[in-house]
Parts: structure tokens; sequence; C-alpha cells
């Protein structure tokens, strides 16, 4: 047999599976509810204190630094946790953010990805994760 007729056929196989893999390991955009913070959120100097008092007790050992009680079991976070401190989360979508808090690792793409964080709708409000969300954009610098 010729090795000749062999080539092009390796050659569309690398190109199919290398497509897969490139698809397959891009960032896959998600659908989120649409919703609006609440108006004057963001200079509330009350709602952005609780929302830090609610990240350092419920949050930090996850998303926080180090000084604020990180947890060492985070490091071995895959996909990492962030700790919200790039200057692109000032300007993240506040909604995206409410429905990740929300719904945690319960949603693709996070489920599939290997996400632990949990879903805090249930456990809370309404106006605390609004808080969690303004603290984290005014976190961001």
């Amino acid at each position: 047999m010729s090795s000749a007729k062999g080539i092009p056929r390796k050659l569309l196989q690398l190109t199919v599976v290398t497509t897969l893999l490139v698809y397959g390991c891009g960032e896959q955009p998600v659908t989120y509810p649409a919703r609006r913070m609440p108006a004057g959120l963001m200079q509330d100097v009350a709602q952005l204190q609780a929302g830090q008092k609610l990240f350092r007790s419920k949050c930090a050992s996850c998303h926080g630094k180090p000084s604020e009680g990180r947890s060492e079991r985070a490091a071995f976070f895959n996909p990492p946790a962030p700790d919200f401190t790039g200057a692109h989360y000032r300007e993240t979508d506040p909604a995206y953010l409410y429905w990740r808090i929300e719904v945690g690792k319960t949603v693709e793409p996070y489920r599939s990805q290997g996400s632990v964080m949990p879903a805090w709708g249930v456990h809370f409000s309404e106006e605390k994760i609004w808080q969690i969300v303004a603290y984290l954009q005014v976190r961001a610098h």
C-alpha cells in the first residue's frame, strides 16, 4: 500500500481533532437573567459595608486574599476561584455576578468545568446578594 494516500486522511483527522479541541476548550458564552442593581447601592456606605462583611464571612475563604482568610484548599480549585481584585470586575455586568452567586456551580458550563462554587441563592436574600455584588465591584481596582 502506498503511504501517500494515507497522508490526506491523517491530515483530515488531525484537522478535525484540532478543531474539536480548540472549540471544546474555548470560552462558552453563558446566558443569565437580566437584573438591575438597586439604584444608589454603589454609593451607600452601609450597604457596601454589609457586602464586605458578608464577603469576609462567607466568601473570603475561597475568594479572598491570604490576609483575608483565604483557605489553603482554595489553591487546589480547578478552575481557580478569583479574588475579584482585577479591574475588569468593576465593569462586569452586575446581573452576571448576581446570577453566579445565586446559582453557583449548578449550571453549565460551570458544573462540567469542575466549579465548587456553592449556590448562595437558597441562603441569601436578594438584598444580601446585591450587597455582595456591589462590594465586589468596589473591591476591584
